[in-house]
Formats: C-alpha cells, structure tokens, sequence
C-alpha cells in the first residue's frame, strides 16, 4: 500500500505538471523529439532524465517489497522493475495524445529499467557505480515557479547527470593504510544542458543553448552518510544510503567539453 501511494502521488504530480494545463492533440502522434542531438528540445537531457526517474523508481520499489515486505530480492526486483516501466511506457501513452508518444524516451526508461535489474541483483556493481542527479534550481526555473509551474522535471538548466565510480569500492585501495580517504571520492562523468529548458519568458530572447560533457570527481556523499550513521543511527544510515544512491552533492569538472548547436533548436516539451 505504501508502494501505490507512492505511484499515485507520482502519477498526481505528472497531471499537474504537463498535462493542466495542455490542451490536448486532435490525434495520437508519434516521434519527432529525437535523440540525443543539440538541436533537440531538451539536448538530449530528457532521455537521461527519463533513465534516471525509471531507474530511481525501481530501486525504491525493490526495497520496499524486499525490506517492508518480505519478498526475495529477484522478486522484488522483478516486480517493481516492471511496475516502473509500465508506469513510464503508460506516461509515453498518454503523452502521445498530449505531446508525443517518444520512441526515444521510451528507449530511455527501458535503460533505466536495465540498470535497476543489474544493480539491485548485483552487490558487487551496485558497490562500484551509481547514476545520480545533482540539481540546483535555474534562475529561469525560479521565475517560473513563482508563477506556479510545478514541472522541475524540465528544469534540465538545473541538473546534471552523474555516472559515478566509488574509489572506496576498489578494495586494494580503500583497504590500504593510507586509503580511508577513498571512501569519500568518486571519479564520474557529468553530461547537462543549458539554455533549452526552461522555456524564456514570452518576449525574451532564446538561450544560449549548449550541451556539456565533463569528467571529473565528486564527493561520495553516501559513503560519508554511511560513515557517519552506520554505528549510530539505523533510520538514519537507511536513509542516507537511500537517498544519496540517487542525487549527488559536490561534483566538480576536470576536464568539460562543451557542444553548441549550429541551426535551429527543436520546439517540444514531456
């Protein structure tokens, strides 16, 4: 029950965010968002959002039937893997009478399914690797939430996506006399969008559209979390674990390449 409150609140949110205010299409439509081109509505950012939500969702399902209910581990993740994936193919459904129905999108919630499968049956690369997003609101997002758009999934000026690699999960090295400090550093890659949403005010001029691919290092905020509770406070070392699996705090670029779009940027939205 705490599973489907979960999912309602979600599928609450999803109406209010995209579709109240969108009138409806004349006929279904599919495709015409792309892929990950720079001349895509988002640049490419929905796809990794798209991955990273159905991904998010799966994990947090998997441990709730798992821990709260009692299920085995393929079980449970079986089960809300495919919980996940039916909701966001069912959100695609829908969008294909509002927006579009989007293969590409779809491809991403499919990857994001995958990665939930192999990192919730997998203790070894679920310890190695994490996707997680770092967000801070855009300046054009606050100005629209000051007008009441609740839509932060499409703040993709905010948010950059994580591909980390846990230096404390490389045992030699954490395990040295000299390497406590590993726990707490990950080396990942970055990618993010600037400038395509979300949209300017009526008026203004476009953005200044790029996308941006980096690599660099990032603190592993859930090592320290689980440094910090784990002897300490169970509620709270389950929590931090949870939560830092999915968003990430303090990364920092070495090393960024940036690609700018040449022509016109695609319209679009969901």
């Amino acid at each position: 029950m705490t599973l489907a409150g979960v999912y309602a609140a979600f599928t609450t949110w999803t109406y209010f965010a995209w579709y109240r205010k969108h009138k409806p299409l004349s006929q279904f439509k599919v495709g015409g968002d792309g892929w990950l081109g720079d001349r895509t509505y988002a640049g490419g950012a929905d796809k990794f959002g798209h991955a990273w939500a159905t991904l998010g969702l799966a994990r947090v399902g998997t441990e709730m039937l798992y821990q709260w209910g009692g299920f085995s581990r393929l079980t449970s993740t079986l089960v809300s893997t495919a919980l996940s994936e039916l909701l966001f193919l069912g959100v695609e459904v829908k969008d294909g009478f509002y927006y579009e129905f989007s293969l590409s999108d779809a491809t991403g919630d499919t990857a994001g399914a995958l990665a939930a499968i192999a990192l919730s049956l997998s203790p070894r690369l679920d310890e190695l690797f994490d996707f997680r997003v770092q967000y801070w609101p855009s300046h054009e997002y606050r100005r629209q939430f000051d007008g009441g758009n609740v839509n932060i999934a499409e703040d993709y000026s905010g948010e950059t996506f994580v591909l980390a690699l846990h230096l404390g999960a490389i045992h030699s090295l954490r395990d040295a006399s000299w390497g406590g400090w590993s726990r707490f550093v990950d080396v990942a890659l970055g990618f993010g969008t600037r400038g395509y949403k979300p949209d300017p005010p009526g008026g203004e001029p476009p953005y200044d559209h790029h996308q941006k691919l980096s690599f660099g290092v990032s603190l592993n905020m859930q090592g320290l979390s689980d440094w910090l509770f784990e002897k300490r406070s169970r509620p709270a070392y389950k929590m931090g674990h949870g939560l830092f699996e999915m968003f990430n705090v303090g990364y920092l670029p070495v090393e960024t390449w940036t690609r700018t779009p040449t022509g016109q940027v695609a319209a679009g939205g969901a």
